[in-house]
């Protein structure tokens, strides 16, 4: 292109010498495109980018508006997952009072039992009673470091620590075919509930028949008046009991009931009915039965359990 341009002022100049219009020019040198600066070549450059599509100013506004508007939609449903967390912290919290001060059965854990008193602070003469280890009581409300308990005709304050709502914190959970030596955590359990009433755990004995029949009892508030006759084992129950008030004793199963029968060894044996079927078919759990502190649970059809002879022992 520059070369056109060079040559084509060249033609200008000598057409117009030739009209005259110009005097005899001072001979110049002949300009060749050699003598002019070389001019830099454009190389174009390929782009490898897909071309940007410019939008019309409507298809812009749409796009802006679709923006704004998603932005507005995701706060609105940030802020709405914000308030369902808060609602769900807000009833949370409602249900952790609601159980703090909704009345609850709690048991109590402490091992010399705790003192129930008329206040919920330490005064002169303010203890109602001595609640034993084990005792359910029905907790109302809290105050400080104590709890305000229900218990039959009693209604005091507890320290809280006591307590617990874990009932198997406190009770026994015996699991059958489980050997419970005297070392074993339910058995302190059984002779804490009962007060080491047999002294089996002085003499450092394996659970005992006798301690698993009163400590079923005592689950269903139920105690047995013994007399001064010793001692208590397995065998002699119906002996020591009959005539005593509270205490019935007869020949057909009953639920609840304490089955008291010979082995076919000679030694005495306790269960304690938990069912029986219209067939009077029986499931007894006994402890001792083929292994001192053995738990076991079985199921006799009335044809095996009346050869054994046994006698059932009601507690009122």
């Amino acid at each position: 292109m520059w070369n056109n341009f060079c040559a084509v002022i060249e033609d200008l100049f000598w057409f117009a010498y030739s009209l005259g219009g110009v005097s005899s020019p001072t001979p110049q040198p002949t300009i060749t495109p050699y003598q002019l600066p070389p001019r830099p070549l454009l190389t174009p450059v390929l782009s490898t980018k897909s071309p940007m599509v410019v939008a019309p100013p409507q298809a812009l506004l749409q796009a802006h508006s679709h923006s704004t508007e998603s932005r507005f939609k995701k706060q609105e449903t940030n802020s709405a997952q914000t308030m369902d967390k808060a609602n769900e912290s807000n009833k949370s919290m409602q249900q952790t009072a609601n159980i703090l001060h909704a009345p609850v059965v709690m048991y109590v854990r402490a091992v010399q039992g705790t003192a129930c008193i008329f206040a919920p602070h330490l005064d002169f003469d303010t203890v109602i009673d001595t609640l034993a280890y084990g005792t359910a009581v029905t907790v109302i409300g809290y105050q400080g470091r104590y709890a305000s308990v229900n218990r039959s005709n009693i209604t005091g304050w507890v320290v809280k620590d006591d307590l617990t709502p874990q009932k198997n914190d406190v009770w026994p959970e015996f699991i059958a075919g489980t050997l419970y030596d005297a070392q074993h955590a339910e058995t302190i359990k059984t002779r804490r509930l009962i007060n080491d009433t047999f002294g089996a755990g002085v003499l450092n004995l394996p659970l005992q028949a006798g301690e698993y029949i009163v400590l079923r009892l005592a689950s269903e508030h139920r105690t047995i008046p013994w007399s001064k006759k010793r001692p208590r084992v397995a065998g002699s129950w119906t002996t020591l009991l009959r005539g005593i008030r509270g205490i019935y004793i007869g020949v057909s199963p009953k639920t609840d009931s304490v089955m008291e029968y010979q082995a076919q060894d000679g030694q005495g044996r306790l269960g304690y009915v938990e069912s029986v079927t219209p067939e009077l078919a029986i499931t007894i759990t006994s402890v001792g039965e083929g292994e001192s502190g053995r738990y076991t649970a079985k199921t006799m059809s009335a044809e095996i359990w009346r050869e054994l002879r046994p006698i059932f022992i009601e507690v009122a």
